[in-house]
């Protein structure tokens, strides 16, 4: 089963709201401060989450998916993130819980097909678009 983690950025609240629906199917949603220390820097959070299954990250920080290191040990670790598209991040918390619900199936699919990779999540219904 799919295991979701929210990134530092996102609000806890999307995540234990996700996780109340999306454990019904066997899937679990995390916030990043439930499981880590508030002060893990990323590549070492990547490289934790990488030994334990089919992790997907939801971010808010799209500079991750452009450094070099950041983007290696996802890549490494067999992670899959999205990343809120710049016009998502501007909606409110509703708005971004609701389109990360919608797009949820999708995000399933796309951790069954493909190993590992960097996603933008779209504020809107289209498709995801690899970073």
């Amino acid at each position: 089963m799919v295991k979701v983690l929210f990134d530092h950025n996102m609000p806890p609240a999307i995540a234990r709201a996700l996780n109340e629906i999306i454990k019904i199917d066997g899937h679990s949603a995390h916030a990043l401060r439930d499981i880590f220390s508030v002060r893990i820097d990323d590549i070492e959070y990547f490289d934790r989450l990488g030994s334990g299954g089919d992790w997907i990250i939801i971010s808010k920080d799209l500079q991750n998916s452009r450094k070099k290191a950041e983007r290696a040990a996802i890549l490494r670790n067999r992670l899959l993130a999205f990343y809120l598209s710049p016009a998502l991040q501007k909606k409110s918390v509703g708005a971004q819980a609701a389109v990360i619900l919608w797009h949820w199936d999708g995000m399933v699919q796309q951790r069954k097909l493909a190993e590992r990779g960097l996603f933008q999540l779209p504020e809107n219904k289209g498709k995801f678009r690899q970073l």
